[in-house]
């Protein structure tokens, strides 16, 4: 009696969570097709190309440039300026990244050369938006332009 009740209960509560994931695979198809810009980008390739992304702050302005190799190699590098003072300092972070589609994992775990304890660790997600491909972080929402897309054309 016992294995005949947990059978019904087994499968009544597999009907009522199907239900649930259809539900929630129509939302998700529904929020797919009304953003366009979440497009396959296998075909793009990212090796050779630069990502820029500018931060303000009150006291000092960030640029972060990162640049894929073609051999899955990544070079971070991070331009500080401090608006007290009018210097600019740099870090050069370097390390690997690997791609599956349009996810982007960036691990940067060498400083100058030197091995870091911490690596600088990056989610993004490869977008389009009229024409302009960019990378959007997972975990904050901070957007990477590609860098040839800031320079104005004379």
């Amino acid at each position: 009696m016992r294995k005949a009740l947990f059978l019904v209960s087994i499968l009544s509560s597999l009907c009522f969570y199907s239900q649930n994931f259809g539900a929630i695979n129509e939302i998700l198809e529904k929020i797919e097709n009304k953003y366009k810009k979440m497009t396959d980008a296998s075909d793009y390739t990212i090796n050779n190309k630069k990502f820029v992304l500018l931060e303000e702050f009150s006291d000092h302005s960030e640029r972060h440039i990162l640049e894929f190799g073609a051999d899955d190699r990544i070079t971070l590098i991070e331009l500080i300026d401090d608006k007290a003072t009018g210097q600019t300092y740099s870090n050069i972070f370097s390390g690997d990244f690997m791609r599956k589609r349009n996810a982007i994992s960036v691990r940067a775990n060498y400083l100058e050369g030197k091995q870091i304890a911490s690596p600088i660790i990056y989610n993004l997600y490869l977008m389009n938006a009229n024409n302009m491909w960019y990378l959007k972080d997972i975990n904050n929402s901070k957007r990477w332009i590609e860098n040839n897309k800031l320079i104005k054309k004379k």
